[in-house]
């Protein structure tokens, strides 16, 4: 462990001297004009850390976009189905003559991952025993049973319905994303679309889905397909009759109903893969991050013996950390077809690491990102000298380490020897204020609900092992 010490006469010199900090030859003009306890002591030192993967965090399922089906990769199977509720056209009448002719609903869907060529068929039941609360917090494990029977008698879709992802029967011209995105339509049954004509209570949403609680949707064939499906929405097909100058005038119309964030909708996933335990131990150059699959990347840093180092340098001074810097180097990242990638699932464009402590009651109370208990960081990219790429996450935990360090001087913590940080992949959603002057903010953090798989250097990976650059000060 290399450190240099220096006592520095004027804290408005501190920031500039701070760059020099590691140099061999330290000035000390004007150090005996300072009582001892008035010097500025400065230091940096690199620690080492631990690294491992984990699987045992819940995922709170509050989907913009939705997968179904079921497919392999590297990581194991993940197989993923969809409750999901629908709003109604609040104020809405039917005219008095009307008459139902079809339920269809459709699916669209950007992407898919696995085998787009491979059939799949679906399953859908309408959800009979209890509605989805719209403010709690559900598990990516939620039970299924408890929502729905899953019997024949309560099978909604008319009949079977195959579809291959690759070769899209339908599709639609959406302008924002200047493409054609291809849907999937289903037309349910007769029976449903009566009944479902029938639950006219268009008051409130809240009635309206006690009276209709939604729909279970699963594939019931198929295992190399994943969708990766933007919008859920169902339409309404009916005809009336008016008379126009004496004659008998139809009309057929449709009115949509949509599952969107005004109502509540849970991507349930199953993560199975056989070799776990394998997959577990094998840290001892690479570590994983993958979604929805539950596996995370544990980071633990040596916080006792960071305190106790530090301590050694500053004695009684009140400690500052001016800069903690970890960098996470993404081995599995490309651009377009890239024939040495073994596996179709990209590195994750956001991620969180936080307190492990702090993780559940994180994602359940919808926190935000914060300097002492969570960080984000992007998916970076810079070229060396010989123009390859590297990807990497860069966080700074100077505020975290500074806070942790001065709880555990001040014994209002247990001054625990690890301090263990986990990496989650995640989707933010911001805002936008401002008519000149424009301020993006961060008013959303969700555990990331589409595929992707990260790979990063361990923190005994021998070309560049995991560790955390440490520049601190007493004061």
């Amino acid at each position: 462990m290399n450190i240099r010490l220096f006592y520095i006469p004027l804290i408005a010199l501190l920031c500039a001297l701070m760059v020099t900090a590691c140099q061999d030859n330290p000035s000390s003009t004007g150090e005996g004009l300072l009582f001892e306890n008035e010097k500025i002591v400065v230091g940096c030192d690199t620690f080492s850390t631990l690294s491992s993967i984990i699987s045992a965090h819940e995922i709170y399922s509050t989907p913009d976009s939705f997968l179904l089906g079921e497919c392999d990769s590297r990581f194991g199977t993940i197989h993923a189905d969809i409750l999901a509720q629908f709003t109604c056209p609040i104020g809405y009448e039917y005219p008095a003559s009307a008459e139902v002719d079809s339920v269809c609903l459709f699916f669209y869907y950007t992407s898919w991952h696995g085998d787009g060529y491979s059939p799949m068929s679906l399953s859908i039941y309408e959800m009979d025993k209890q509605a989805l609360n719209y403010n709690t917090p559900y598990s990516h494990t939620i039970d299924v049973n408890d929502y729905c029977t899953l019997a024949d008698d309560n099978m909604v879709l008319g009949k079977q319905r195959i579809l291959v992802a690759a070769h899209p029967t339908d599709s639609t011209y959406v302008s924002s994303v200047n493409t054609y995105v291809p849907y999937v339509r289903c037309r349910l049954s007769d029976e449903f679309a009566q009944r479902l004509f029938q639950k006219r209570n268009f008051e409130s949403y809240d009635q309206f889905t006690q009276d209709f609680k939604g729909l279970y949707i699963q594939s019931d064939f198929g295992s190399s397909t994943l969708l990766h499906i933007s919008n859920i929405n169902m339409g309404v097909y009916y005809h009336f009759t008016y008379q126009i100058e004496g004659r008998d005038t139809t009309v057929n119309d449709v009115k949509g109903y949509y599952a969107n964030s005004e109502v509540r909708q849970v991507n349930r996933y199953i993560y199975i893969n056989k070799e776990m335990d394998k997959l577990l131990a094998d840290s001892n150059s690479v570590n994983y991050i993958v979604s929805p699959a539950n596996l995370y990347t544990r980071v633990t840093l040596p916080i006792r013996f960071m305190d106790e180092s530090i301590g050694k340098v500053i004695g009684n001074k009140r400690p500052y950390i001016n800069k903690a810097a970890i960098e996470l180097d993404v081995l599995n990242a490309y651009e377009g077809n890239n024939p040495k990638c073994d596996d179709w699932a990209q590195p994750s464009a956001q991620m969180l690491l936080i307190k492990e402590s702090a993780l559940d009651r994180f994602f359940s109370s919808n926190e935000l990102p914060s300097d002492t208990c969570a960080l984000l960081a992007k998916l970076q990219s810079s070229t060396d000298a010989n123009d390859s790429t590297r990807y990497y996450y860069s966080y700074d935990l100077s505020a975290l380490l500074t806070q942790q360090l001065r709880n555990m001087a001040s014994d209002t913590i247990t001054p625990n020897y690890w301090l263990d940080m986990v990496l989650v992949p995640v989707s933010v959603s911001t805002a936008t204020t401002g008519s000149y002057s424009t301020t993006t903010s961060i008013i959303g953090v969700k555990h990331e609900q589409i595929v992707t798989a990260t790979v990063i250097r361990s923190a005994i990976n021998e070309d560049n092992p995991l560790s955390l650059e440490v520049v601190y000060s007493g004061f």
